[in-house]
């Protein structure tokens, strides 16, 4: 029997997670992920784009702003590093609106 060790997608798996945690109320609008290396550690870093409409979805943007730098995520072969909100677009006018602009890194994880 051989065994091979399965590699799994970080990008795949941290949008995923993300969106899991906006509770349906976000739409990607973009991800953009470049490798990453340290001395010691191989990776990825993402920008993450999602948008969110109407009020319960506002709220719900501001909730993730506040969580996201401290929430624990589980993702099979690779660990969050570091993730946080970088930029927020709000809008008012008409249907309320908020882009998040989300930064990450990823590592993996033997």
């Amino acid at each position: 029997m051989i065994q091979q060790k399965i590699r799994h997608d970080p990008a795949t798996a941290l949008i995923r997670a993300v969106l899991s945690l906006a509770r349906g109320d976000a739409a990607l609008e973009e991800h953009r992920g470049t490798t990453w290396a340290s001395a010691t550690f191989t990776g990825m870093r993402h920008v993450i784009r999602l948008r969110f409409e109407g009020g319960q979805a506002v709220t719900t943007a501001h909730w993730l702003t506040r969580i996201l730098p401290e929430h624990e995520f589980t993702m099979a072969g690779h660990l969050v590093a570091d993730i946080a909100v970088a930029e927020t677009h709000r809008r008012d006018e008409g249907t309320p609106a908020v882009t998040l602009i989300i930064e990450a890194l990823t590592v993996e994880a033997d």
